[in-house]
């Protein structure tokens, strides 16, 4: 197993973990979490917040967050809400039971898209964890269910829905690791073209310092990664960069937009403020692409929500609106680069 596992057991509550017993293993039902680069904890922390029962009923067993970590939720001999429904389709009847949640183990899977778009990290994951769920409880590649073959009305997991030959594959993979045979780790499981270039967030990371990294632009970051939060990264998650020479083309084209004389400020400046260290500040942020209107001199609204938007990105930890000593110094930081 190179795959970690984490126990974060839900809390006993008759929404998310009612703790009662499988009547059995009959099958493995893969899901994905239907939330672009969420966390396998987020989603985790998503069905612990359902025992107050304002929610609804849900959980599954298991969620792969974007690293290949894996959070368990539930034990494997305990029953998870992960395949309710008030119909079942026919294969389901004959094969699983009345109500499936009471014999399958649910998977999650986090990804990195609204397509279904796994990390290599999560699928190549998901493929050890089923093959060693199906091996545990004797069972075989042709007990892998998706979420919608079980219900029949529900997209999930979506990537393999759209795709039914990655779904047989993905099953292949799965055989081939029950039987012993070697399985080469997938580095293109997604069909993303093999020029792509990806980074994984970690600790303290910031769209800013990545761009600096990579001789790329946050807006070009933002451009190719649109679910992406500046203000919520996630360690393990997984964003995509510019190529080389379209990196090297928006290095360029920001020094010459936002090549400018230093801002020359000498107060904090905030909602209500008026004066030609205003508008300075206005002219900069509209270079900077945080389009706040016309440069006016008065910081209204606009102002200060380009403001926020510039810390957002630059600035993730002190999210204020007010322009202060840190953010004028990355202001004209950006400026001078």
């Amino acid at each position: 197993m190179t795959y970690k596992i984490i126990d974060k057991l839900l809390t006993p509550n008759p929404y998310s973990r009612p703790q009662k017993k499988l009547i059995g293993v009959r099958g493995v039902v893969i899901h994905w979490v239907a939330n672009p680069n969420s966390s396998a904890l987020a989603n985790r922390n998503y069905f612990e917040n359902r025992k107050s029962g304002k929610t609804g009923y849900g959980s599954a067993h298991y969620i792969i967050d974007l690293n290949g970590d894996v959070i368990r939720c539930i034990p494997d001999n305990e029953m998870a809400y992960h395949v309710g429904s008030e119909i079942y389709t026919k294969e389901a009847l004959a094969k699983l039971s009345a109500y499936p949640n009471n014999c399958t183990i649910g998977i999650e899977c986090t990804h990195i898209d609204w397509n279904g778009k796994m990390t290599d990290a999560t699928y190549n994951t998901l493929v050890e964890l089923a093959a060693d769920l199906l091996k545990k409880y004797k069972l075989t590649a042709d007990n892998l269910w998706l979420h919608k073959e079980v219900v029949g009305w529900k997209d999930c997991h979506k990537w393999f829905v759209n795709h039914p030959a990655e779904w047989k594959k993905f099953k292949e993979l799965v055989e081939n690791k029950l039987n012993g045979k070697s399985t080469t780790p997938s580095t293109n499981n997604n069909q993303s073209k093999s020029n792509d270039q990806y980074y994984v967030i970690k600790a303290g990371d910031t769209l800013w310092e990545i761009s600096r990294k990579y001789n790329t632009t946050v807006d070009a970051l933002l451009k190719l990664n649109p679910n992406v939060k500046p203000e919520a990264l996630q360690i393990g998650q997984k964003i995509k960069l510019p190529s080389t020479s379209t990196s090297q083309n928006n290095a360029k084209s920001t020094q010459k937009t936002t090549s400018t004389s230093k801002l020359t400020i000498n107060r904090t400046l905030k909602y209500g403020d008026r004066g030609n260290d205003v508008k300075q500040l206005q002219e900069a942020l509209n270079k900077l692409y945080f389009k706040c209107g016309a440069a006016d001199g008065i910081f209204g609204a606009k102002t200060k929500d380009a403001v926020i938007r510039f810390q957002k990105v630059y600035l993730p930890y002190e999210v204020d609106g007010i322009v202060g000593k840190r953010t004028l110094a990355k202001i004209n930081e950006l400026l001078k680069n």
